[in-house]
């Protein structure tokens, strides 16, 4: 109810679908204001007051909008408060003085007087704080609207930055599996499979990108159509992909392929393995991937997106709301990734 009431009231403020109804609450609160002219005593009307009530009233209207439309954007939201704040102090003062004379021409005594004088005094402050009020609900709406500002903008950065790192993520991906298809080009049984695979794989990744997420069941789908073509061109590799949970949720594209990517990089060519493990736990997914190391290390040309923009990616995807552990023991490398989804 309270998120409810969060969402209304902004939308109620900023859209120009409501902005009859913004007026229409505004002249119920000027009409309820005012209204106490036609009042001498609490249970006394006093009949013939309607035009000075009318007047009073467009003053009143005059200020807010006055208030509302130049000096608030004009002076306040410039940064030039003391000008803001003795222009209405003036505004209100002047308004209130020419009331205060058409009083004073009644009075007929000097205790009258002082009555009419603190009574107009009283006034002015009230008026001088009411009018502030209004003006604290417009910085409130200015607020609201930069607050919205700043959001989009952070929205559009970070869509164009994860638009970068899947741009260096596309070609790599591509390459690999390009190249896995070259090598086995001369044994047709295989150079066929390998084509449709690879048709497979760039046609989920093509929609991925399109969409801007995918099913966990296509995406396991996918690294293991991508490890299985790994297989095709090594001796004695093997893999596994197992699952514990619900996979049916909506992950980011490609987001564990430059993990699978790493492993197939520091794997040695024969006698290695790769294995995959993903478990739903509620609201979140835990990611596990294990491969061999080679004995005798070798340098090997850093390739791939790097460990500093995969950060980058998740950090930009899930905030605060990801676990990355990175282990690097004797004979193989573990990678457990944790987010909530």
């Amino acid at each position: 109810m309270l998120k409810k009431i969060n969402d209304i009231f902004p939308d109620f403020l900023l859209k120009p679908k409501y902005k009859f109804y913004r007026h229409l609450v505004l002249q119920i609160v000027i009409l309820t204001t005012t209204i106490n002219i036609f009042w001498d005593e609490p249970d006394k009307v006093v009949q013939g007051r309607f035009l000075a009530w009318l007047i009073y009233s467009l003053q009143v209207n005059f200020i807010i909008y006055l208030n509302m439309y130049l000096l608030v954007p004009k002076l306040l939201i410039k940064g030039k408060t003391l000008y803001y704040l003795l222009s209405l102090f003036l505004l209100v003062f002047g308004f209130n003085t020419l009331f205060s004379v058409g009083a004073l021409q009644d009075i007929s005594s000097e205790n009258q007087f002082v009555i009419v004088l603190l009574e107009s005094f009283s006034a002015l402050v009230a008026f001088f704080v009411f009018y502030i009020g209004m003006t604290s609900i417009q910085l409130f709406k200015y607020h609201i609207q930069n607050n919205q500002k700043i959001s989009e903008l952070k929205n559009a950065t970070t869509t164009i930055e994860l638009a970068n790192l899947q741009n260096q993520i596309n070609p790599h991906f591509l390459f690999n599996t390009l190249n896995n298809a070259n090598i086995l080009a001369d044994d047709a049984e295989k150079s066929t499979y390998i084509l449709q695979t690879l048709n497979d794989l760039l046609r989920y990744q093509t929609q991925g990108e399109a969409n801007g997420e995918v099913r966990l069941s296509d995406d396991i789908t996918f690294l293991n159509d991508y490890l299985s073509l790994e297989k095709t061109r090594r001796d004695r590799f093997e893999y596994t992909i197992s699952t514990e949970g619900d996979c049916n949720v909506n992950i980011p594209p490609l987001l564990f392929i430059p993990f699978i990517e790493n492993a197939i990089k520091h794997n040695p060519e024969s006698d290695s393995f790769i294995h995959i493990f993903f478990q739903r736990k509620r609201e979140k997914l835990y990611f596990r991937c294990e491969n061999s190391k080679a004995k005798l290390v070798q340098e090997k040309k850093e390739g791939g997106i790097g460990l500093k923009n995969i950060k980058k990616r998740l950090q930009l995807l899930f905030g605060k709301d990801y676990t990355l552990n990175l282990h690097n023991g004797k004979d193989t490398y573990t990678v457990t990734l944790e987010f909530k989804i």
